[in-house]
């Protein structure tokens, strides 16, 4: 039996992009408050949360600029500076918290 194949580009809409972003920023934000915590478990798991959070929206917007068919220059290039900016976020939150000794 033969399937079509499946339109990546059609599947990246704005709606997902935002979404991917969101999940991302609600990851880091749930990793701040556990780390804030200061329980030995509850530090790793927000070392965790944080790092994925960071990874996950700017994996979602590096995907949306280079293969979203309906996003403008102009919104693939605050695409690609907002992957940046979260990267760098999520990098120096981890960082930070590493210098924490407890």
């Amino acid at each position: 039996m033969y399937y079509p194949p499946v339109n990546v580009e059609g599947l990246l809409k704005k709606r997902m992009i935002l979404g991917m972003n969101g999940i991302g920023l609600l990851l880091i934000f749930v990793g701040f408050l556990f780390a804030l915590s200061g329980l030995g478990g509850a530090y790793t798991f927000a070392k965790f949360l944080i790092g994925t959070g960071g990874l996950v929206g700017a994996f979602g917007s590096v995907a949306g600029a280079l293969g979203s068919k309906r996003t403008t220059d102009m919104q693939n290039l605050g695409l690609f500076i907002w992957a940046g900016l979260l990267l760098a976020f999520s990098a120096w939150l981890l960082i930070g918290f590493a210098a924490i000794t407890f």
